[in-house]
């Protein structure tokens, strides 16, 4: 009797491993699928860097070109960031920044001084 009911279970089990284990593998082989990773953005240029500047637009390279020669003519410029004066030999930067409290010189290679 023993022999007889480990065949039956084998062969119940079997067929009911195809319906049900068929179902659950197609579902393990989904969820188990490796998803495909992005591959990282390329990286934007430094603001400022050669490369950035070439991507601009004319507008934004003529903007960009005008801050340099103001920077270094050493025009200061107040809060606003508006051109308050040049100096000149009659009249220095500290002078000018006197006048015009938080007023500020744009350094040539880029920033405040």
């Amino acid at each position: 009797m023993g022999d007889k009911a480990l065949r039956g279970n084998k062969l119940t089990a079997g067929r009911t491993g195809k319906w049900g284990g068929g179902i659950l593998k197609k579902i393990g082989k989904v969820l188990s699928k490796k998803k495909p990773t992005p591959k990282p953005a390329p990286k934007e240029p430094r603001v400022g860097s050669k490369e950035w500047f070439d991507k601009q637009d004319p507008f934004v390279r003529n903007k960009v070109l005008s801050v340099r020669e103001s920077a270094k003519r050493g025009d200061v410029h107040d809060r606003g960031g508006n051109v308050v004066g040049t100096p000149s030999k009659e009249r220095s930067a500290e002078s000018i920044m006197k006048r015009h409290p938080g007023s500020y010189q744009l350094h040539p290679r880029g920033g405040k001084k």
